[in-house]
């Protein structure tokens, strides 16, 4: 369990990504603002990317659960306060807004003390039928300390046909 400064920090990170995901959506810009959200707290592990999202993971459904998520929250975001470790419907609410946020962002987001990969880009790649070249993420520079997951699936790869994980240009 997160101490309550922690617990305060992983708030305002959560509540935050999640207010840009929706204001990004509704004004259908892509990245952030300069500035916008650029301060990574201490509290979380890994290196996450800024929040961006892809349309299709948007789904209404999504949408719907931050916003109820966000509506719940939203007593603490005025009282901060109200924030206690022990707060079990705080707990379970920021942790549907974590699992919902990487589902849409498609990255893991972990903070301090958890028993869970640190965070970063989580990239899911199903295929069917393989008869060039699939790249699952190709960059040309990524941080030294970037955290990528890459896990593919394929029916039937054909001869002569390549799957790729992740090609890097450059690790800086």
């Amino acid at each position: 369990m997160l101490a309550v400064s922690a617990l305060t920090q992983a708030f305002g990170f959560l509540y935050g990504r999640a207010g840009a995901v929706l204001d990004r959506r509704s004004t259908r810009r892509d990245g952030t603002g300069e500035g916008e959200l650029d301060t990574v707290p201490a509290v979380v592990v890994g290196v996450p990317e800024p929040p961006t999202f892809d349309a299709a993971a948007l789904t209404p459904e999504r949408v719907q659960r931050i916003e109820s998520l966000l509506e719940v929250l939203g007593v603490y975001a005025d009282h901060r306060d109200l924030i206690r470790a022990d707060d079990e419907r705080l707990r379970n609410s920021l942790g549907g807004l974590r699992a919902v946020l990487e589902e849409v962002e498609g990255q893991r987001l972990t903070f301090t003390g958890e028993n869970r990969p640190a965070s970063g880009v989580r990239i899911e790649q199903v295929l069917d039928d393989v008869h060039g070249r699939a790249a699952a993420l190709k960059v040309r520079r990524v941080a030294a300390s970037a955290d990528v997951s890459v896990r593919q699936r394929a029916s039937t790869v054909h001869e002569g046909a390549e799957i790729i994980g992740a090609e890097i240009d450059e690790i800086r």
